[in-house]
């Protein structure tokens, strides 16, 4: 079997991508539509995560995510509605937690056994746990003469970091990001909460969407110089994050990317970033200087907005000195053609 992804070979019986680490999406015997299921209920967790834990509330969203499987959907809401979801975000050993709703399942429910693999293979890849199957169905390598085998130097742009590699940081403090990765994936450290500082390498290139929302004893983070793509909401509601460094390169400062970071006193935007999004700085309660060029085009009206103690420092006559005049926002402006201060020399 081939990594949709990367094309990486894996082994038969493995649920991980030793490559890209991504999770292999697989069909269950006797359910020929898993991977799409498997698809659907990742997209689901990805756009609703703080919903899913209300088991009603996620019946109803398996209607809408995954609307044309009738059978698929009854057999994932009974299972969820016997409690097999709750017990597995409950538990921390995922594994014994999976051997353990089989057994609920099987003997209490009376499922049957490729129903309940069907059961645990769909809800293991929403979670982002690699769960395999001893029902996986094995597929044949797809055979193309026409088309040569595709260099291994394209597996190292799709190294993605993604949440069963995060899990073994659940409870860590000091957290290091191996080199070689190139992507953080989304919502990957979302809600560590003992995190209190993170190691990126230099591989990194992007820093996909909430990757470390919620970490609420997140003190600092110095992005590296690699990375050109940070997604909304990618640092929310960091409460104890005071420091981060964002490099040059990055061209906008997305949807609810600092929102609520309560602890957060100083930011330099880089000359490259020319667009705000809504909520960006929202509830930066302790911000006060943010340093940012003329080269910011666009701002969000509320991009701003709950930061009492915030002066922006920026050229005068500037796009963002004129948003700051309209929404009376402190400032500080410098001539055209003066250098703005550099996140080392901004005033403390």
């Amino acid at each position: 079997m081939q990594c949709e992804y990367c094309q990486a070979t894996i082994r038969t019986g493995s649920a991980v991508c030793p490559e890209c680490r991504r999770l292999v999406k697989y069909n269950v015997l006797g359910f020929g539509n898993t991977k799409r299921v498997q698809q659907a209920l990742s997209e689901l967790v990805a756009e609703q995560h703080e919903r899913i834990k209300n088991i009603d509330v996620f019946c109803a969203m398996l209607r809408d995510y995954i609307p044309e499987y009738d059978v698929e959907r009854t057999i994932l809401e009974k299972a969820v509605r016997a409690g097999a979801l709750t017990d597995i975000l409950k538990a921390f050993d995922k594994k014994e937690e999976f051997s353990e709703v089989r057994d609920k399942l099987t003997r209490k429910f009376e499922m049957s056994g490729s129903e309940t693999e069907f059961v645990l293979a769909s809800l293991g890849y929403m979670l982002g746990f690699g769960y395999p199957s001893s029902m996986m169905v094995k597929e044949s390598p797809k055979k193309d003469k026409d088309k040569k085998k595709t260099p291994t130097a394209v597996n190292f742009d799709l190294k993605v970091f993604g949440r069963i590699d995060a899990f073994k940081n659940r409870i860590a403090r000091h957290v290091v990001v191996k080199e070689g990765f190139t992507k953080l994936d989304g919502y990957c450290f979302d809600g560590y909460g003992f995190m209190r500082d993170v190691e990126l390498p230099d591989t990194l290139m992007m820093i996909s969407e909430y990757a470390f929302s919620d970490c609420k004893k997140l003190e600092e983070v110095i992005i590296p110089k690699s990375v050109k793509k940070i997604e909304k909401g990618a640092f929310n509601a960091c409460v104890s994050l005071k420091k981060v460094s964002i490099p040059a390169g990055i061209l906008d400062i997305g949807d609810n990317t600092f929102f609520c970071c309560t602890s957060l006193e100083k930011v330099r935007l880089p000359d490259s970033v020319n667009s705000i999004g809504e909520n960006a700085f929202s509830g930066c309660g302790s911000l006060r200087t943010l340093v940012a060029s003329s080269n910011v085009k666009f701002i969000d009206e509320n991009a701003f907005s709950y930061c009492p103690q915030l002066t922006v420092v920026c050229t005068e006559n500037s796009y963002i000195h004129k948003y700051c005049i309209q929404n009376k926002i402190k400032f500080k402006t410098l001539a055209v053609g003066a250098p703005l201060p550099g996140e080392d020399e901004m005033e403390e």
